[in-house]
């Protein structure tokens, strides 16, 4: 096996697409057209991915192009189909060797973007995971316990598999690139709570990035909304992360008969109640949908990105408030994480931040998690991506350009130099939000 650079301690930060489909999108109530992008989020992109904003959204477009013509490239070219990825500005196709290969080729010469050539499919790699899989099943707790996350590296045209220590797998399994870090573990962003404080009265719009608040055990958490919308029933929603529940973070009996509810949070104090977790994923998935109340509704018909962060609220201004109208970004469909674009997020901590997508369609395993004692939390279809965010950012939203790609999840929370400015690898895990909208037919986020 391959050796990586050694991390530590994945946390979650909590209390964290296909091309524009009809069933996906909604418009919101009385919204403006597509702005420029908001100044804090062309520093971000300048400061963190050293592009430009029309590079940026070039950049954008691109990838998604790639996303669309890889998925028909996976369905009508499966035995020689390896993988799509951008490398900078240039997006790439892999192809292996096959009877397909020729037309494959010309297929995606013809849609402008460049082939590589490389040794495995997609199919045959699957197959090895599949296969690294059932190796696992058969091993002592001790070994399963080493693997703390595995996928396809497309990059590298292999399998990468996460590991806290040397794992020695059987020569039938083919190569893996191995890169050594410590379990995950889900840790919850807490504050002390001394109750629900005075009524912060009307705040303006809720949206994307701003922080929320929900109570369990007596400790309060924070997380980060995420993208605004409506369920099957028309009824207005919020998609954040699953461990923002707390239900989710204590041991079955402990789990409240209710629905937990979710609150306002103004300088770490609880405020009025804004709805409720209505479901809940944290293992295979990590998502969240909240149920807005009715009397709260229209203040989350909307499709904004905030940088506002914890202790920085704004005065409300004619109904919105100055983050909303100043400084957000507005969300005009979505779209998949792509291996190499370029992506950034939006968190009640730590505000705007742009990387790039490192991998895809990764499976990681969580440990130390609340309420499960030492069995760790499977999270299945997550991307990982070079983006700073910290605790309590859980839940917010990852965009590229101005397309939804994926709600935030967790955070590797290893020492990083002084110099880097994030304080810990700028390693961040995404649950993407075509994954939620997959699991739950006629949810749709605001788009307009």
């Amino acid at each position: 096996m391959e050796s990586g650079s050694r991390v530590r301690n994945l946390a979650l930060g909590c209390c964290a697409a296909a091309v524009v489909a009809g069933s996906a999108v909604v418009p919101a109530a009385a919204a403006p057209g597509i702005a420029s992008l908001p100044p804090a989020l062309v520093e971000a992109v300048r400061r963190d991915l050293g592009i430009d904003v029309d590079e940026y959204l070039a950049r954008a477009n691109a990838a998604q192009r790639l996303s669309g013509f890889a998925d028909l490239a996976r369905r009508t070219h499966p035995t020689v189909f390896a993988g799509a990825r951008m490398d900078g500005a240039r997006p790439i196709v892999l192809l292996s060797a096959g009877p397909d290969a020729a037309d494959a080729r010309s297929a995606a010469e013809q849609a402008g973007f460049g082939v590589q050539t490389v040794a495995a499919s997609e199919s045959t790699l699957n197959e090895r995971i599949a296969g690294i899989e059932h190796w696992l099943d058969d091993q002592p707790q001790s070994v399963g316990a080493a693997v703390v996350g595995y996928g396809i590296d497309v990059p590298h045209n292999s399998i990468a598999m996460r590991i806290t220590r040397n794992v020695r797998l059987p020569a039938d399994l083919g190569p893996v690139r191995s890169v050594v870090e410590d379990m995950p573990e889900a840790l919850p962003e807490d504050y002390s709570s001394a109750g629900p404080g005075e009524d912060a009265g009307e705040m303006g719009d809720r949206i994307g990035g701003e922080p929320y608040a929900v109570e369990g055990g007596g400790q309060g958490h924070r997380c980060s909304f995420g993208f605004n919308g409506v369920d099957a029933q028309g009824n207005t929603i919020d998609i954040t992360a699953g461990h923002c529940d707390p239900d989710n973070l204590v041991a079955p009996a402990a789990k409240s008969v209710h629905q937990q509810p979710v609150y306002d949070l103004r300088n770490r104090k609880i405020g009025r109640r804004l709805g409720y977790f209505e479901a809940t994923s944290f293992g295979p998935h990590d998502y969240s949908i909240i149920r807005i109340d009715d009397a709260e509704a229209a203040r989350f018909r909307n499709n904004l990105v905030s940088t506002q962060r914890l202790g920085s609220a704004s005065p409300a201004v004619a109904g919105r408030s100055i983050a909303a109208r100043d400084n957000a970004l507005r969300i005009d469909g979505t779209a998949e994480p792509v291996v190499g674009a370029a992506v950034c997020k939006s968190g009640s901590t730590s505000g705007y931040a742009c990387g790039t997508v490192l991998s895809v369609r990764q499976r990681g395993r969580l440990g130390g998690v609340p309420g499960h004692g030492d069995r760790p939390v499977t999270i299945e279809d997550v991307f990982y991506s070079s983006i700073c965010a910290q605790r309590g950012d859980s839940g917010g939203p990852i965009f590229a350009g101005t397309k939804a790609i994926g709600i935030i999840s967790a955070i590797v929370t290893a020492d990083a130099p002084a110099d880097h400015g994030c304080g810990h690898s700028p390693v961040l895990l995404g649950q993407p939000i075509s994954t939620v909208l997959a699991d739950h037919p006629g949810v749709r986020i605001f788009t307009e």
